[in-house]
């Protein structure tokens, strides 16, 4: 029986091979689509999963920031035995490194605790585990720093040279950390070498946050015993504290999970910038929707061929043929116009995987889908759509009567033209949908990249100074102002965009009040970064060399009101923190310095030229080539063994919304892939009503009906169609549009021309896919057409 229903399966589909090719080619654009996004999603939700046991690894952070301070983790060694494994990270920056074969290159890396490799599943491929990370001043490197150092040499017992100011032995190398993790790093350099360079004061302060804390329980049990004594904890670490109390039953202390940082966590002075789960959702939604679209019109056109059939369905049912008989048939049909998509689906997704990995900025492999844990993901989609687009054309058939059969020559109006109409509809709400939320995410793009800042973005360069520019920072500067393509040169410690110092400044005479005022950020520049950056006073002045400012602060208006200032020229505050008085000699107009996902906040501006590591260069429109070859050669004379590194402003703010530039380069990709998807079905639907009422369009021809007349009659039952499903998109895409608007706190309002161009783009398409057939058949001879058989 099942070789019967094989071969006349073959047989009708070769018989409508122009209706089955394009149902197929819109199935493989829907699975291809599906995969693409399944493969996205899976490769987001593998974060932290390449570790062995990573479900038992917790990050412990104090409430609001990722970080915690230093002694924090060995009171918990001390004080809770259920922990297995504890381990600190401390921000070692990114550095020149250098060998004595002079190559020098940039390399990013943390200060670790021996134990790390107790708690993180980091594989040692050279040297000694026991040395590893326990010795002052050694450090541990990946494979890859390995080889761009070393090549193919053993490293263990080279030296690296750090900003050709520090040597450092390599003790032992690492398997490269896994590129699905928050923890990425080229070196490790040991915990005894941070607490050699840090002053005892600090290591030793509980409310400095500086270190990323990681502790891994044997089970479940254990983890549960350190909950139930948090509290005591938190009451012990922080004894003497005046709002104690408060802390205790805030849990100031708290535990991540280490599988939930990448999605879930977005703290201060994360280790980087994560991702975020609502993006999973949507892309989940849109993954579905774009599969359910694809799977609408195979059933559409696939029930809707059943015109063609129906004599044949009748004779077989009066010929004894049962329903699941009838439906086995329609089911294999079914599954092999599925196996025909899968293969197009492999073809296009080896053609839309480039696209999309430039769009998203993934690095998704072309051959990834072959392996055998995405195969389930193939199985399943390929399961879904088989259940969701072959059961109900093959059940609908199949319960036909067949008189009904045998005395008409058309589908009845029954629960099938219903179903056929609702899927178009749904088709176009969809589309309607990604089509209007691809233009407002372009356009809350447009608003961050184009927003008054409050500074000059353009032609400003960042250049970092490392090695003996770091030394030389002062004749570099100097050097570099001699350019004529060179209008100014600022020194700073911070880039826009950086996550600033979080510090306590308060007006002088306050500082028993620290715990009721604002902390505000803190950067620290010098005399000329307010010029380079083109940053507007609002009163007072700027740091100068004329006056004694190694002890004065700017403020921006921001930090006046926080800090309750009425005339703040000339008022002293005291950075707590940092335990240095100062006089406020300035107030700047507020401006951005982080991203617009934040508001506004209290800003204070230190004079500290010395602990400032980059240069913030302003450049005379027209010379960019020339001046930054100038600078190279600037920095290569002045200090021959550095490394030159530069970032421009504007690509560094860009950076900042790359999540969301991203989703809306990939929004975009897929509302296209959707349009298209939606004409296929649109296309097979116009060109099946346009057969179906040939003779009906011929009479009326004979009868004086125009051709514009004729081509109204078509697509009119296509545009209301097309109306309805717009009227219910669009409050649809305002709800949810306004819901991912509120993540910004500064956001464009949306439009109502948005929805309406929206309107219009969809109205001509439809226009357009329709009139392919249906102007056909309005100029075809009458004669013709009541020939038709």
């Amino acid at each position: 029986m099942f070789k019967n229903h094989l071969r006349v399966a073959f047989r009708n589909i070769l018989r409508q091979k122009v209706y089955n090719l394009l149902n197929a080619a819109g199935l493989a654009t829907g699975i291809a689509c599906g995969l693409v996004i399944a493969l996205h999603i899976r490769e987001e939700l593998s974060y932290e999963k390449d570790f062995d046991d990573y479900e038992k690894i917790y990050r412990v952070h104090e409430d609001g920031w990722a970080k915690s301070s230093p002694p924090m983790a060995l009171e918990m060694s001390a004080t809770l035995p259920q922990i297995q494994a504890i381990t600190r990270f401390a921000a070692h920056g990114t550095h020149v490194v250098n060998t004595d074969e002079n190559n020098p290159g940039e390399a990013h890396g943390y200060f670790a605790d021996s134990t790390v490799f107790d708690v993180f599943s980091y594989r040692i491929v050279d040297g000694d585990r026991k040395q590893a990370l326990r010795g002052v001043n050694t450090v541990v490197i990946t494979e890859s720093m390995a080889r761009r150092y070393f090549g193919d040499q053993s490293a263990v017992g080279k030296t690296l040279k750090f900003d050709n100011r520090s040597e450092f032995p390599v003790i032992a190398v690492i398997q490269d950390p896994p590129v699905n993790s928050h923890i990425r790093f080229d070196y490790l350099m040991s915990m005894p070498t941070f607490y050699k360079e840090v002053s005892p004061d600090w290591v030793n302060n509980r409310g400095w946050m500086v270190t990323y804390t990681y502790v891994k329980f044997r089970n479940e049990a254990d983890h549960k015993a350190v909950l139930d004594l948090w509290p005591q904890f938190i009451r012990k670490f922080y004894e003497g504290y005046d709002n104690l109390d408060q802390m205790v039953a805030n849990q100031v202390l708290k535990f991540t999970p280490l599988a939930d940082i990448h999605l879930r966590s977005n703290l201060e002075q994360e280790m980087g910038a994560n991702s975020s789960i609502l993006y999973i959702y949507i892309f989940i939604a849109v993954e579905i929707l774009i599969l359910v679209i694809a799977c609408a019109n195979f059933t559409s056109l696939f029930t809707t061929q059943a015109i063609k059939r129906m004599k044949e369905v009748g004779m077989r049912k009066i010929m004894g043929a049962k329903p699941r008989q009838l439906m086995a048939q329609f089911f294999t049909e079914v599954l092999l116009l599925t196996m025909v998509a899968l293969v197009l689906a492999i073809i296009f997704y080896q053609v839309l995987l480039p696209f999309y990995n430039t769009l998203s900025g993934k690095s998704l492999s072309e051959w990834q889908i072959f392996e055998k844990k995405n195969l389930v993901v193939i199985g399943s989609i390929l399961l879904f759509i088989v259940i969701v687009s072959g059961v109900y054309p093959a059940f609908f058939i199949a319960r036909f009567r067949a008189g009904s059969f045998l005395k008409d020559d058309k589908l009845p109006n029954s629960m099938s033209s219903r179903v056929r109409s609702g899927l178009v509809v749904f088709q176009f709400i969809v589309s309607t949908s990604l089509i209007a939320a691809t233009v407002l995410v372009q356009q809350q793009m447009d608003l961050m990249k184009n927003k008054d800042l409050g500074f000059d973005k353009d032609q400003v360069i960042n250049v970092r100074l490392n090695g003996s520019t770091f030394a030389e920072r002062t004749v570099v500067k100097n050097e570099l102002l001699k350019s004529a393509g060179i209008l100014a040169v600022g020194r700073t410690g911070n880039m826009i965009g950086d996550n600033l110092s979080v510090e306590s400044v308060v007006p002088e005479g306050k500082e028993q009040e620290r715990n009721d005022i604002s902390s505000v950020r803190v950067m620290r520049i010098d005399e000329d970064y307010l010029d380079a950056m083109n940053i507007k006073l609002a009163a007072g002045r700027n740091f100068s060399t004329e006056f004694n400012d190694s002890s004065s602060y700017i403020l921006n208006e921001n930090a006046v009101k926080v800090l309750g200032l009425t005339n703040p020229v000339g008022q002293r505050v005291n950075n707590v923190t940092m335990n240095r008085p100062g006089y406020v000699v300035g107030v700047v107009k507020d401006y951005h310095f982080a991203s617009l996902h934040n508001v506004i906040e209290p800003l204070v501006l230190e004079y500290k030229p010395e602990w400032t590591g980059l240069l913030t260069v302003k450049l005379r429109a027209g010379t960019t080539e020339e001046s930054i070859a100038y600078m190279k050669a600037t920095v290569d004379r002045v200090a021959p063994d550095a490394l030159f590194s530069y970032e421009f402003l504007d690509e560094r703010l860009n950076i900042l919304y790359k999540s969301e530039d991203n989703m809306g380069k990939v929004f975009s990709f897929f509302s296209l892939l959707a349009i298209v998807i939606a004409c296929m079905g649109l296309l097979g639907l116009s060109a099946y009503t346009v057969e179906s009422r040939t003779k009906e369009i011929g009479i009326r021809k004979v009868l004086g009906a125009t051709v514009s007349g004729i081509i109204a009659m078509v697509s009119s039952q296509f545009f209301r169609l097309v109306a309805i499903g717009f009227i219910v998109a669009v409050p649809l895409t305002w709800y949810v549009m306004h819901q991912w608007l509120q993540n910004f706190a500064y956001h464009m309002e949306i439009q109502w021309w948005v929805f309406a161009l929206t309107g219009l783009m969809i109205f001509i398409i439809t226009l357009g896919v329709i009139s392919f057939h249906t102007v056909a058949a309005a100029v075809r001879n009458p004669v013709k057409a009541l020939r038709y058989e």
